[in-house]
């Protein structure tokens, strides 16, 4: 898994670099100045410096100051006590020590106020705040009344997490705010149920001083739950007295202020579709009719829909590099057609996919009553951009790279993307041009060229490829699927390759075909939700090539969780290639499938559980099925334990499909949750190890298995 760190947009290498000396000999030129001091003690290193970070915020220029006034010294003491108390720390003290110019010293003690002001005017060359952090005070229990749909632990939730295994006072912390916050959130989520009379008060407060703890007694009252029946839609006229049937719509739907927004949004859009952008709903209650726990509502939506409106002109502003043509047919509008104000957006919506503008607004423009102009106002973003990559594997260990990506190229939109990665065991260059919606509506071409050397545990591969291809976004279906046409030169060389399994040197010409379906809640930490993605490559030598083969791979994962703060993830894939002849004429060794390694089964590393040969060499597996199990458990907010299962089938040669050997792994694991994805330490045991095999392999790694 890579890191993307973004770095300011170059403004060209030689100006670059005279900028650089100009700034280098100005700044050794000038007299050094002396520069204010700030100090921070009693939080922790890191809270320290957190704290530190904040308050120098409050310096209005980027050069530090020769001198703190009075004021920046009462600002940043009120920073400290607000960030402790916000954590929880309801009775904090700040001690402060100010070194003067005049190399006087002047102490202040303050807690949740500045009680006493610093006198004024001041130069201080050096403040020092010692915190006193004092008692943690965290929800020791909450004791809840009158609940009937939630269980006290999912209402629980609300005020705090409630689902790590270890539960520590911080996770835990407690601040009347924060109780405000909470009481709100379960109201808030007993509405979107229907429950919109429920009431939820805080009935009392007992508090340990010696411990910090907290118990809370809330209680609750749900009342009758209102459904939706019906909604009878009409017609109406501005004065309301000729109405005109619409439809009736019978939804048995709890009834809140989000399901009204979006039935009104939906009546709105279908109206927008037929050509009246000044559509209004007013939906209003005709009947209530009550049952012992059941609020029953027949409704009825007035529609107003104004005047039939068509569109004269489509306008841009803004636009200084990007042609006029790629515009319009970005926004896929016409002039003279019927005015959707849907249609209006979704064309806002393809401009700024294409990651070129900072902003994509939008006007509509009287012309007369029945016509209107429609404006889309761009403000054009970056140029060229420059990535930092970082990743770690337990093979390829360490991995830095660099990415370059151009934007709008030609002005025309085309994205330019440069990407290199080194590791220990690895070079790799990828470049893709991508013409967006050249030949079709989200039909985008692809130019690509690649280069990769790469040190496996048994032979070194090298590749060189060039290709081009085509996609599109299904929207139906939330899919994206390609079509490209790949020319690669493979090449494995090292005492362990068997020819007999594979040509060692090859050029392939290919047609590849991809289907990618995500559905998960987050891709760098899943924790419900689905993925499913397939690939089919078909290589023959009447497309350039010397090699002759089928090689299909499927791949799928789901994330579920169990309760709170537990989740269960299974993952599967198969691969198969076949070749047209022989596979030592016809098959490039790079080709056949090499599985283990943190992202497969996890007893083995990189490679290695791949199948051999009668010499114990590996040669890789022309048909396998991994199959992984995870049991995660949440310890604390970021960190996790996991159990793991992972299962190989798979067979040297594929008139053995669908396998003959067998591997199976169990194991356990630790998570850390970061914005880089999960930092992995794992260990996998081998049940059923080959003879070559080890007992077991220690992981450490970064980003998802699967």
């Amino acid at each position: 898994m890579e890191v993307f760190v973004p770095m300011r947009k170059q403004a060209g290498f030689p100006r670059l670099i005279l900028a650089l000396l100009m700034t280098f000999m100005l700044g050794a030129a000038k007299e050094s100045r002396p520069e204010a001091k700030l100090e921070i003690t009693g939080s922790g290193y890191f809270g320290n410096r957190a704290l530190k970070k904040t308050i120098r915020l409050l310096e209005s220029t980027e050069k530090k100051p020769e001198f703190f006034s009075a004021n920046f010294v009462e600002d940043a003491a009120v920073i400290i006590l607000s960030r402790l108390k916000t954590d929880g720390y309801l009775k904090p003290k700040v001690n402060v020590d100010l070194l003067l110019e005049d190399g006087s010293v002047i102490h202040q003690e303050w807690t949740d106020y500045i009680a006493e002001p610093l006198p004024r005017p001041l130069k201080i060359v050096k403040a020092t705040y010692t915190v006193e952090e004092g008692i943690l005070f965290y929800y020791d229990f909450i004791r809840f009344t009158g609940l009937e749909t939630l269980t006290p632990k999912k209402a629980a939730s609300y005020f705090y997490p409630s689902g790590g295994l270890v539960k520590t006072k911080h996770n835990r912390s407690f601040t009347p705010a924060k109780l405000k916050r909470s009481v709100g959130n379960l109201s808030e989520i007993l509405a979107r149920d229907g429950y919109g009379e429920a009431t939820v008060n805080v009935d009392q407060i007992a508090t340990n001083a010696d411990t910090g703890g907290i118990t809370v007694d809330i209680q609750v009252k749900q009342g009758r739950r209102f459904m939706v029946k019906s909604v009878d839609a009409r017609l109406v006229d501005g004065t309301n007295e000729n109405t005109v049937p619409f439809g009736m719509f019978v939804t048995n739907a709890p009834y809140s202020r989000f399901w009204l927004q979006d039935f009104e949004q939906t009546l709105r859009a279908t109206n927008y579709h037929l050509g009246y952008p000044d559509t209004k709903i007013a939906v209003t209650t005709l009947n209530r009719i009550y049952t012992s726990n059941q609020v029953q509502l027949e409704m009825e939506a007035d529609i107003q829909r104004g005047p039939l409106i068509h569109l004269a002109k489509v306008r841009f502003e803004g636009e200084k590099k990007t042609q006029i043509g790629m515009l319009q047919r970005r926004v896929q509008l016409k002039e003279g057609e019927l005015l959707d104000r849907s249609a209006v957006e979704n064309g806002r919506l393809r401009l700024s996919r294409l990651g070129v503008f900072k902003a994509v607004d939008l006007r509509y423009d009287l012309v007369d009553e029945e016509t209107r102009d429609v404006t889309y106002a761009l403000k054009e973003g970056k140029d060229l951009e420059m990535s930092l990559l970082f990743g770690y594997g337990s093979y390829e260990t360490v991995r830095v790279g660099l990415e370059l990506e151009q934007y709008n190229v030609f002005g025309r939109g085309h994205h330019s993307r440069l990407k290199l990665v080194q590791s220990l065991k690895s070079s790799s260059a990828d470049y893709t041009y991508t013409l967006p919606e050249l030949v079709g509506s989200d039909l985008d071409v692809l130019l690509d060229a690649n280069a990769l050397r790469r040190q496996e545990p048994t032979f070194e591969r090298t590749e060189l490829g060039v290709g081009a291809g085509v996609r599109k976004f299904l929207k139906p279906i939330n899919s994206d699927v390609g079509l490209r046409y790949n020319y690669q030169i493979l090449d494995a060389s090292g005492r362990d390759v068997d020819p007999l399994f594979g040509r060692t040197n090859a050029h392939v010409g290919a047609f590849v075909f991809d289907f990618k379906h995500d559905r998960r809640d987050n891709a760098l930490l899943p924790h419900s939700g689905y993925k499913l993605f397939t690939t089919l490559e078909v290589a023959s030598e009447y497309l350039a090539g010397n090699a002759n083969y089928q090689r299909f791979e499927f791949a799928g994962s789901f994330h579920s969780p169990l309760d709170e703060g537990r989740w269960i993830h299974i993952g599967a894939v198969h691969g198969v290639v076949n070749a047209m002849g022989n596979p030592a004429s016809d098959l490039p060794f790079n080709k056949r499938f090499f599985p283990g390694g943190e992202n497969s089964i996890r007893g083995f590393q990189e490679g290695q559980a791949a199948p051999r040969n009668a010499f114990g060499q590996i040669v890789g597996a022309e048909t396998y099925s991994l199959a992984s199990l995870e049991f995660e458990q949440a310890l604390t907010d970021s960190i996790s334990f996991v159990l793991f299962n992972d299962d190989l089938a798979f067979a040297r040669e594929i008139a053995r499909y669908p396998f003959d050997q067998t591997l199976f792994t169990v194991g356990v694991g630790l998570r850390w949750k970061t914005v880089l994805g999960p930092v992995r330490f794992e260990y996998g045991y081998n049940l059923n190890p080959r003879k070559e095999d080890p007992v077991g392999t220690f992981h450490f790694s970064i980003g998802f298995p699967f």
